[in-house]
């Protein structure tokens, strides 16, 4: 169950996921029945709630779950906040200052022109990073199309109870409902979207120089009339359609659509490490399109690392790494994506049909 440059195909991560699910249940000592295995388009049918035989092998765990990230980020920012020890500052994080005579990062300059400095600096920027910190052999920014579908009090109520349905071969997903809105959206290998920067990022004196186009995100505040490409949007509503077959739904317009950005590396591993050239610079990123989920836990995770206890299982997938054929794109291959390869957001948007 591999593709012929050797990664996992999507079937081979799904069903390496239904065992490491049937192992945490009888570690945890609930019963295995739990975790029910789907072996065929109708079971997937049946247990989707919605009718929808979108794959043709599966599994369902009935322990796990969804969490809203926009709540979640809002209450921890008021966590944060309440402490008192925290100063937030907005503005746009434009270039890191670096004094080249002691190899040491100083702070970071805004675009306004002011600077922020500091005793140690923390990159961890998610999909930004890359504009900040020459990542060009480790990671790259890619964007996801999100779409949202306004739906009726009745039609919400009759998806009250379906699970979160996902198709990890083609990387689709949705969400169940809430406040008669639905969410669908694809995990995918995503637009790359290169562009030239006002300040290159921070490479290493005498090495090869910083790229001088980055994959960077482009978003809703940037354009408040950013819609996803017309491939996107086509490949979303066909997905849809697979998971919830219902003729009412089948063509009614998105209400809104969005470009979710994430920092992917090769492995879909962290990059939690010290920089290895310039003193003073740490990295948190490369989240990789599943960094939400460690929201309860990372945080304590990047402050070891810092103090130089980094878990002994994690010190080698999360360390600062060099690939080996840094010519080569950075694409996430680890069996979770869908989607084409390469596909580039500026030449997307010139499309009009797919």
């Amino acid at each position: 169950m591999e593709h012929e440059d050797g990664s996992p195909t999507g079937i081979a991560y799904a069903k390496k996921s239904w065992v490491n699910a049937l192992a945490l249940a009888e570690r945890e000592g609930r019963p295995l029945s739990s975790i029910r295995m789907l072996a065929y388009p109708g079971a997937i049918a049946k247990i989707s709630g919605t009718g929808g035989a979108f794959a043709d092998w599966g599994y369902l765990n009935e322990t796990s779950g969804w969490a809203d990230a926009e709540r979640g980020m809002r209450w921890l920012y008021e966590q944060v906040a309440a402490t008192g020890r925290i100063t937030f500052v907005h503005g746009t994080a434009e270039s890191l200052e670096a004094d080249e005579t002691t190899g040491r990062v100083t702070g970071a300059r805004l675009q306004d022109g002011s600077t922020l400095s500091a005793d140690l600096v923390i990159a961890a920027a998610g999909a930004w990073t890359p504009m900040l910190v020459d990542l060009s052999s480790q990671a790259a920014a890619t964007g996801q199309g999100l779409g949202y579908l306004d739906l009726t009090e009745e039609e919400q109520a009759r998806l009250e109870k379906m699970p979160v349905l996902l198709n990890i071969s083609t990387g689709f997903f949705v969400l169940p409902p809430r406040n008669r809105v639905l969410k669908v959206a694809r995990h995918s290998y995503g637009y790359l979207n290169p562009q030239p920067l006002s300040r290159p990022p921070l490479g290493v004196p005498g090495s090869k120089p910083p790229p001088t186009l980055v994959s960077q995100p482009f978003t809703h505040l940037d354009d408040a009339n950013l819609s996803i490409p017309p491939e996107a949007e086509t490949a979303l509503r066909d997905a849809l359609h697979r998971f919830i077959p219902w003729l009412e739904l089948k063509d009614r317009p998105f209400s809104h659509t969005r470009l979710c950005w994430y920092t992917d590396t090769a492995t879909g591993d962290w990059i939690i490490d010290y920089h290895p050239y310039w003193k003073g610079l740490f990295l948190a990123t490369g989240g990789s399109g599943h960094a939400y989920k460690f929201l309860p836990v990372i945080g304590d995770k990047v402050v070891d690392c810092i103090m130089g206890k980094c878990p002994a299982d994690f010190q080698k997938k999360w360390k600062w790494t060099e690939r080996q054929d840094p010519e080569r794109p950075i694409v996430t291959q680890d069996g979770s994506r869908g989607g084409q390869i390469g596909l580039v957001l500026g030449d997307e948007f010139k499309k009009t049909t797919v």
